[in-house]
């Protein structure tokens, strides 16, 4: 079976690995370098307790406890910081909905600390921790992924398996057939088996070729970097409407609207400089240098902030992978959407993810033609 994957992100990258190690031969689309996209402008945090329900929840851990299970075998267990999540808000409804998700974990089984300000700062001497809040939240098994070495590291494991293959063209067109697809891209076409579109926020222009309804937004993020010189920061910080971490010699700052949801389509995007403000009032010894650097961009947000994956309605050879959480669920959602496309039946645990739930075709596809 030759299987087309479009788009060379964390999500596209595991499917690639997954399938050729299911003994199918892969063809991996993208224009640009892999990991450059969303997945590379990501916050790249390992997390479960953003998720909105029970369900979802359980979802995003076993997806988290399986990196590492994918990581080992490739050499890439230290692109995995298990280094936890300390977690607050000042803001009651905020802090209502961080104890609501910390309950929900506890009651999943997953480990969850309950600290006072001065206990969290035995662990985090820097922190300042701005506003006494009444409780400090940590996830021991939460952490952070170095999410484009790692994509690229997974695609090259794939490619030595001697079934995937990397094509460096941009997918522009999607067209089915009944017993396969045809891939177009900027430079020629390429007749498959079965395609599954893992594009991000590319996804959209594709479906709407298919005369199918979009299946994400695109949300504007920012990503900024902090030359850093103070005390060590271990913990994933996720502090009032900021969150930040460690990487080497910098700090990497995200906005976080609501620490407990995966986004906020209203999310104002706040200039670097204003992060650093915010990053600086949590630390008692900011030490920052002055080349700050930050990158903006857009992460692709499902509808209802929860993922989408398995066969496209009225597709039977077309599949889509998209979510907003992709580096915590990508392997996970790699895994079991294989043994969907190998076919060994449909995996139950996808079922509240399908793209049935809120997506109908638009009208009839079009005839299926070759050019």
């Amino acid at each position: 079976m030759l299987v087309a994957v479009v788009g060379a992100g964390i999500m596209g990258a595991s499917l690639t690995l997954h399938l050729a190690a299911n003994k199918m031969t892969v063809l991996l689309f993208d224009g640009a370098s892999p990991g450059s996209g969303a997945s590379g402008l990501s916050f790249a945090s390992l997390s479960f307790l953003a998720a909105a329900t029970p369900n979802f929840m359980q979802f995003s851990s076993e997806a988290l406890n399986y990196h590492m299970d994918l990581a080992r075998p490739i050499g890439l267990a230290d692109s995995i910081r298990a280094t936890g999540s300390l977690r607050w808000s000042t803001d009651p409804t905020q802090n209502k909905k961080l104890l609501r998700a910390a309950n929900m974990a506890e009651g999943l089984g997953r480990t969850v600390e309950y600290l006072s300000r001065n206990d969290a700062l035995k662990l985090e001497p820097n922190l300042n921790i701005a506003g006494a809040p009444d409780v400090i939240v940590r996830v021991p098994e939460e952490g952070w992924l170095d999410s484009v070495r790692f994509t690229k590291r997974v695609i090259d494991a794939a490619i030595a398996t001697g079934l995937a293959h990397s094509v460096s063209e941009k997918c522009t067109r999607i067209e089915p057939l009944k017993q396969g697809a045809v891939v177009w891209t900027n430079r020629t076409c390429y007749l498959v088996d079965m395609v599954v579109l893992a594009c991000g926020i590319g996804i959209n222009s594709l479906l709407e070729d298919l005369a199918c309804a979009p299946l994400v937004n695109e949300v504007p993020d920012e990503l900024t970097r902090i030359p850093y010189f103070g005390p060590p920061i271990e913990h994933v910080v996720f502090a009032n409407h900021i969150h930040f971490r460690a990487n080497g010699p910098s700090l990497i700052v995200g906005n976080a609207g609501d620490p407990t949801s995966f986004c906020d389509s209203g999310l104002v995007i706040k200039s670097a400089r204003e992060n650093v403000g915010l990053v600086r009032r949590e630390l008692k010894k900011p030490s920052f240098g002055e080349s700050i650097t930050a990158r903006r961009g857009s992460r692709p947000t499902p509808k209802d902030g929860c993922p989408i994956v398995g066969r496209l309605p009225g597709q039977e050879r077309i599949f889509v992978a998209v979510t907003h959480a992709g580096i915590t669920l990508a392997p996970y959602v790699a895994l079991l959407l294989t043994t969907e496309i190998a076919g060994d039946g449909s995996c139950d645990v996808l079922d509240p993810f399908r793209p049935e739930r809120f997506t109908q075709p638009k009208g009839r596809n079009r005839t299926p033609r070759l050019q």
